[in-house]
């Protein structure tokens, strides 16, 4: 399902929360809302959801126009065919697996085949042996594929996704970015993910609107934002950026250590040096400028190093 908005505004208060935000989320694709706390992105997730009204613009499914200020159209949440996964799983404590992902079936009084409908849902996510287990007796990541499974079983045309993975561990938390996108791709539906991680958004994401301010300051794919980032904000989000200038930066995998044709050379001083297990980070002052850089033998601090950069390496912004 295509997912679009058309100038959507939306304040709390004196305070414009969304600026006029236009952008289009493609059918079939897992696009991310990223920025920083109190950027706007749950404001963006919830308006999209009929959770929060927008004070202007319009928000369209494919050609179904679901809200409008001019139109005075404003489907309710459960009239858009929407799944969602929180934050906080939001399962029910005294359900068992299997009611707690037909709950929303039976709210919606879609009782036929409901069986059938539960089970492929937890066999999707790969709780088939857990149904008449309670969400206590679940570790967080079978928690959270039962929030999975209970978004997918009313087979909706998109799910969003508030923060889905923030109270899980880091080991777990990647695992199941693997699996959610999988998942999504499987099922061949549209997901909406707000997250305040870039290596979430980075691995998993179509696309990336990268939020900042109330507004969209970027929106386009992982790579593009990475190696091409169009202000000053995205590139200081989004991963490891060494400024030269004001307006022009590399990133620290671009340069090395052996002179090659066609290379700026740039010496700086080694002030910190962390073991990565594979390589070693290195906190770098050039010319007042901190740089990191990730080398694969260690250097002590105080040491000097020179970086060499090929000129096409450089972005400006």
């Amino acid at each position: 399902m295509e997912i679009k908005l058309v100038h959507v505004t939306k304040s709390f208060g004196a305070k414009q929360v969304i600026q006029p935000t236009s952008f289009v989320i493609q059918s079939g694709s897992l696009t991310t809302l990223l920025g920083p706390s109190g950027c706007g992105k749950t404001t963006l997730l919830r308006m999209i959801a009929g959770l929060e009204t927008p004070d202007s613009g319009e928000i369209w499914f494919e050609n179904r126009c679901v809200f409008s200020s001019e139109k005075k159209i404003n489907i309710p949440p459960e009239k858009r065919g929407l799944g969602f996964v929180f934050q906080d799983f939001a399962l029910w404590p005294h359900m068992t697996v299997f009611e707690n992902v037909a709950f929303g079936l039976r709210a919606a009084g879609k009782t036929d085949k409901l069986d059938e409908k539960v089970k492929n849902a937890l066999h999707a996510v790969q709780l088939d042996d857990f149904a008449q287990r309670y969400p206590h007796q679940l570790s967080g990541g079978q928690q959270q594929r039962v929030a999975f499974a209970r978004a997918i079983v009313i087979e909706p045309a998109c799910i969003l996704f508030d923060e889905p993975l923030s109270a899980l561990d880091a080991l777990l938390r990647e695992e199941m970015r693997s699996e959610l996108r999988t998942l999504i791709t499987k099922l061949g539906i549209t997901g909406v993910f707000v997250t305040h991680d870039q290596i979430e958004a980075m691995s998993m994401s179509d696309a990336i609107a990268v939020c900042h301010a109330g507004k969209i300051e970027q929106y386009d794919t992982p790579e593009k934002i990475y190696s091409h980032p169009a202000t000053e904000f995205v590139a200081r989000f989004v991963g490891s950026s060494n400024w030269l200038d004001q307006n022009h930066l590399f990133r620290p995998e671009q340069a090395q250590t052996v002179p090659t044709e066609q290379a700026e050379k740039y010496d700086a001083d080694v002030t910190a040096v962390q073991f990565l297990g594979s390589s070693y980070q290195l906190q770098l002052n050039h010319n007042g400028q901190d740089w990191t850089y990730i080398s694969p033998r260690r250097v002590s601090v105080g040491e000097k190093i020179s970086l060499y950069l090929p000129r096409s390496a450089i972005v400006a912004v």
